[in-house]
């Protein structure tokens, strides 16, 4: 089982879903995900996570959580702050953009990504973006908030993706 590094308002990650990271967050760190969005982050129960975090990933989350009024913390409930310098500054530092008032519909995803998404089934095989090949384990949920449970090569392994973010297409 990998180890899990979660961005979370709770005083523990467990507890998420009563303190949630808002959709009004995400618009805040919209331009560092969309900067990152080779780090697979999974958005779920009020959370953002990343299966085994480097010093680097782990130095974006905390750009991520000192933005929004949240805190970085692993599954053993230890806390990661930059206090003592040791995880590397994000190296984007954009201009954050002005929140914008939009709502869930008037997001734009194409068509045929769409469709793709919503033809897939357990056993089928995918392509990512930086993992490479995979095959679905698991489909938990529907519609936008649906996740995927992707059985990648032997050294990357299984991993939790949201197909609406996540670099992924047909092979």
């Amino acid at each position: 089982m990998s180890y899990d590094v979660h961005i979370t308002k709770a005083d523990h990650w467990l507890s998420s879903e009563q303190y949630p990271i808002t959709p009004d967050d995400i618009k805040k760190v919209a331009d560092l995900l969309n900067a990152y969005k080779d780090i697979p982050f999974l958005f779920k129960e009020g959370r953002i996570t990343i299966c085994r975090a480097d010093k680097k990933v782990i130095g974006v989350m905390i750009t991520i959580a000192n933005r929004i009024g949240a805190r970085v913390q692993g599954d053993e409930g230890e806390y990661y702050d930059n206090s003592s310098n040791s995880y590397p500054e994000s190296p984007v530092h954009l201009p954050m953009a002005p929140v914008v008032d939009i709502n869930e519909s008037e997001i734009h995803i194409p068509d045929d990504q769409l469709k793709f998404i919503g033809a897939l089934v357990v056993g089928y095989e995918i392509q990512h973006a930086k993992f490479g090949k995979g095959k679905i384990l698991e489909i938990i949920s529907k519609g936008k908030d649906t996740e995927l449970k992707i059985k990648f090569k032997e050294e990357i392994g299984t991993k939790r993706v949201l197909p609406f973010f996540a670099p992924i297409g047909p092979l």
